[in-house]
């Protein structure tokens, strides 16, 4: 009896050093991924911050801003004070992408018309060919984006535009903005969501919008109808 106590004794003593240590060992860990995680939420509520400074909001599940002109194409537009208009991917847009690995420009100074392109995002062998939403002259492309180019599915209502123009005329005032803007927006995103349903076959799970990145599991040909259905100009 007396050997059976402490054979028990023994191995409490040790299933209690080996809880100790396993206890340690996930102190340490959790010690050493606190900065991680501090880190990871000063730049998530830095982002929210920036969005609101901003006056981003969401729209049918999409980021939109109020102060921006809205094009065909699901580009929106924003004058600089110099004059050129800053041209990105609107909330819809980007959805097509999961991410961006790079941009190319146009050539600064090529004149284009509208629906020509003006610069390519791509993500891995997939490509969007971004085109004019106005007449005008290619200023040039997102310097910044090019060098980190996740800015665009980042900050892809602000900082993550893709190209400038300089238009040729004022034609793109009359472009929609504010509660016009984001009217169209609700029956895009919709048309968007309905659009994904029928080729996948399946529907968000709140009953509408589906989220990245759904377009992404589309074939080739059903990818190139949905970039030909949302972003060609009419």
């Amino acid at each position: 009896m007396q050997s059976v106590i402490e054979v028990l004794q023994s191995a409490g003593a040790l299933a209690g050093g080996m809880l100790a240590r396993f206890g340690l060992v996930l102190a340490l860990l959790a010690v050493a991924a606190l900065p991680a995680v501090l880190i990871a939420a000063a730049i998530r509520r830095a982002g929210a911050l920036r969005r609101r400074a901003l006056g981003i909001r969401e729209v049918a599940g999409v980021p939109f801003r109020d102060d921006l002109h809205y094009a065909p194409g699901h580009l929106w537009i924003r004058r600089r004070p110099g004059g050129a208009l800053e041209v990105g991917l609107d909330g819809i847009a980007q959805q097509l992408l999961p991410a961006v690995t790079s941009i190319e420009g146009v050539r600064p100074g090529t004149r284009v018309s509208r629906g020509e392109p003006i610069a390519v995002v791509r993500a891995g062998d997939r490509a969007l060919t971004v085109l004019a939403p106005v007449d005008g002259v290619v200023a040039g492309v997102n310097a910044a984006a090019v060098r980190d180019p996740a800015l665009v599915k980042r900050e892809g209502c602000g900082r993550g535009w893709v190209a400038a123009l300089a238009p040729a005329d004022e034609s793109f005032a009359s472009l929609p903005r504010g509660q016009q803007a984001e009217e169209w927006t609700r029956r895009e995103a919709l048309r968007f969501a309905r659009f994904l349903e029928d080729r996948l076959g399946f529907a968000g799970a709140d009953g509408g919008a589906l989220v990245a990145p759904a377009p992404w599991l589309m074939g080739d040909d059903g990818w190139r109808a949905l970039v030909d259905a949302f972003l060609r100009p009419s």
